[in-house]
């Protein structure tokens, strides 16, 4: 606690919603005319002439639960990343942000709709990857990712694909994510150490979207030596499991289940990854039923294709749900 600008003893930690409002607070006097839909996770926060921008102030929080002393300083350095002012780059500058990024087919679908409704309307190209995944492409700037739109597109004289294609360029640049945790399964002999199953990778906003590089997918099978399962219920978590390892599926079935609800999930589904060919063929996995429809041969997400026509009408929504917490399409890449 601070009294007279001393302070005496161990600050308090205050509840997550008071913390929004201390950061609200902040942001106000940051941006005049901003106006906040609060949210679970933080707010959207909207100010006239610019796109909505959703603030994720989950990992802030956290960081500031560890040393409550801090607050002001993180809350001040969190307002030093904050962007509203989206900068109108030429495809020369875009080009080295781009960034393919997974969204599920209920994202597409309503941002679709919602673009619709602007002055002058507009559309998100998106590539179909696998089940109720699409790929979108996303610019990636300081702390904020910002979805590249149709007209972002018409004003730089480029097509969705050759878009797509250097973002995954962009990507494959990338180191591939450490893994995060190793997934065993003991053995029943006497001194034979536990078996490698899988391997859960949780890092940043794109982990989710490495299952779309065929380099990775690779970089999986080399590990793992089999077929596998892989699982994406958040932008930030990558878990895969080897296809015959049916306990472990069912466990990590169960733990996705509960993910789903939290901010910035994907999906549910599982993807099987047939590792007979390089870069490996990537199907929905139905539990106990074989595999669903599989990812296009001449996808731009398969090894040494082209990319292929982008798709123009949102996905078939797999089930009603609210959308209210939809944010628009600059994000923070803070989790």
């Amino acid at each position: 606690m601070k009294f007279l600008g001393l302070s005496f003893g161990k600050e308090k930690v205050v509840s997550f919603q008071d913390f929004r409002d201390i950061v609200r607070i902040a942001v106000r006097r940051k941006v005049g005319d901003a106006q906040f839909e609060p949210r679970d996770y933080g707010f959207v926060l909207r100010s006239d002439g610019k796109p909505p921008t959703t603030c994720n102030l989950r990992h802030l929080y956290a960081e500031y639960c560890k040393t409550p002393e801090l607050r002001d300083k993180l809350v001040h350095q969190w307002l030093d990343t904050l962007t509203m002012d989206i900068p109108e780059h030429s495809w020369t500058d875009a080009m080295m942000t781009l960034r393919p990024t997974l969204k599920n087919s209920i994202y597409v679908g309503h941002a679709l709709k919602q673009m619709q409704k602007n002055d002058p309307p507009d559309s998100l190209p998106f590539s179909p990857f696998a089940g109720e995944l699409a790929v979108i492409v996303m610019r990636e700037l300081s702390g904020t990712a910002v979805g590249v739109t149709q007209n972002n597109l018409d004003s730089w004289g480029v097509s969705f694909e050759q878009c797509l294609k250097q973002a995954l360029n962009n990507m494959n640049m990338m180191p591939i994510p450490e893994v995060s945790s190793t997934l065993q399964i003991p053995s029943n002999m006497k001194g034979v150490p536990p078996e490698e199953v899988g391997f859960v990778f949780e890092h940043d906003h794109l982990t989710a979207t490495w299952l779309v590089v065929p380099r990775f997918r690779d970089y999986v099978s080399q590990r793992l030596m089999s077929d596998y399962v892989a699982f994406v219920p958040t932008r930030n978590r990558l878990t895969v499991v080897r296809a015959n390892a049916n306990v472990m599926l069912t466990n990590i079935q169960g733990l996705n289940r509960n993910l789903i609800g939290q901010m910035h999930a994907l999906t549910a589904e599982g993807f099987h990854v047939n590792v007979a060919t390089t870069g490996g063929v990537v199907s929905v996995y139905k539990w106990n039923q074989g595999l669903g429809g599989s990812m296009d041969l001449n996808s731009p997400f398969a090894m040494n294709s082209e990319t292929s026509q982008a798709a123009t009408a949102p996905y078939k929504k797999p089930a009603a749900v609210d959308l209210s917490a939809w944010g628009g399409l600059v994000e923070s890449t803070d989790d």
